[in-house]
């Protein structure tokens, strides 16, 4: 055998020793351990993805691993745990580095292939809503085709990123606006049903309800409920793990936005940039800072609507993280952001705190440019438990998320703009 096939032949030895290695700690209850039988199945497959569950021994390992460009999520801080969905190369770099780690399966992810679940909209279902919500409620609600997404661009595909504006139309004073982004990425699905269920409650009860009315008589909404449309059209088709956009390998649009994109400015570890100019990465920052039309989208929306409260919904953690993600010290308004954190999701068992205080470090954010560049009170609210809860868990969520939801637009005239 040529000695390149011998070390290619040890590298993928390494990797699969390192699978069929087990754990017998007690899984998370998203999570479910995976038989050696099913795991020596998969590893035929010398180009699949395997979920595994991360044990770190420092934050600073934490960070390197999220800035390497690998798949993490489902971080665990008391146990120091992270889960991650690698690859074979990855395998061995990780059992190179000695870094322990058990094969798993997030609940909802057991197949890298399954049809979106039921109870879900689809982007055409969501189109055709959205439309019919500006019918009916025309003195409410301002639809707008707020761009082009990159497949539109190249003529791959007629989708559109749609934003809706929501306020009493008649009274046409300036109001402050507070502003709401979804489906940044692909395959965290409940936050875009969130964002239609809060249309739907803040349209259906203007009138009836006391303090929806109010709001809407004296404060501005915009949703954009769907930004990353190509990659959630993806999703629509079967792969359940699309996170970034289309463009080529993807890019991942909350790595994308003009504020210190590539931790440009800063001076942070290396380690932690290697991940943001890895075309296969799922960090991966594109190739300048807003080089993806939705990135671009979302800033020409800021900069139009100028909000002073900002919230863009991910999944999952249960966290809410406001600004800097590239550093543990406080901004000058973080007073304002534990207010909101304690008035709102705190009881409901989310952590608050930077990205590097309670995640791990990230830069170039939703969040982070809303507050950079457009003075906004921003945050990044982590829902739920994984990335596809039933819909009854959707509700639940939304039963849950509902109070502060109104809360974050009442802040819009409190606090104006930073």
């Amino acid at each position: 055998m040529p000695l390149l096939s011998k070390l290619v032949f040890r590298s993928w030895g390494l990797g699969l020793a390192a699978f069929l290695t087990l754990s017998a700690c007690s899984l998370p209850q998203t999570f479910q351990s995976v038989s050696p039988a099913r795991l020596n199945s998969a590893g035929a497959n010398s180009g699949r993805a395997q979920v595994v569950r991360l044990h770190w021994r420092n934050t600073a390992e934490l960070a390197e691993l999220a800035g390497s460009g690998m798949d993490l999520f489902g971080i665990d801080h008391q146990q120091q745990t992270a889960q991650a969905r690698i690859t074979p190369t990855q395998v061995v770099e990780l059992t190179q580095r000695k870094i322990r780690f058990d094969v798993s399966q997030v609940r909802g992810m057991e197949d890298a292939r399954q049809p979106l679940p039921a109870g879900y909209r689809t982007y055409a279902q969501l189109r055709q809503q959205l439309q019919e919500l500006a019918a009916k409620y025309p003195q409410l609600v301002l639809l707008e085709d707020g761009g082009d997404t990159w497949e539109k661009t190249q003529g791959k595909a007629d989708h559109d990123i749609w934003v809706v504006t929501l306020t009493n139309r008649q009274n046409r004073t300036p109001k402050p606006v507070t502003m709401f982004t979804g489906g940044v990425h692909a395959r965290e699905l409940a936050p875009v049903e969130l964002l239609m269920r809060l249309m739907d409650l803040l349209t259906s009860e203007y009138g009836k309800d006391e303090r929806i009315t109010q709001l809407l008589n004296t404060h501005e909404v915009v949703i954009a409920p769907m930004v990353n449309v190509d990659g959630r059209v993806q999703v629509e088709k079967g792969n359940s793990w699309q996170r970034k956009n289309t463009h080529g390998t993807g890019v991942d649009l909350n790595r994308n936005f003009d504020n210190h994109w590539n931790y440009q400015g800063l001076t942070v570890p290396d380690s932690w940039k290697r991940g943001l100019s890895d075309p296969n990465g799922e960090i991966y920052s594109g190739t300048a800072p807003a080089s993806e039309p939705e990135t671009q989208v979302v800033q020409a929306l800021m900069q139009r609507k100028k909000p002073a409260v900002f919230a863009d919904i991910h999944a999952y953690g249960e966290l809410m993280l406001w600004p800097f993600g590239y550093s543990e010290k406080d901004v000058p308004h973080t007073p304002v952001f534990k207010q909101l954190y304690q008035e709102t999701v705190k009881s409901l068992g989310f952590k608050g705190g930077t990205s590097t205080q309670i995640l791990y470090p990230t830069t170039a954010t939703t969040r982070d440019y809303a507050y950079g560049k457009h003075g906004a009170l921003s945050m990044t609210l982590e829902v739920g438990q994984t990335f596809r809860p039933t819909a009854s868990d959707v509700e639940r969520m939304w039963t849950q998320l509902r109070p502060s939801f109104l809360r974050l637009i009442e802040a819009g005239g409190q606090f104006g703009r930073l």
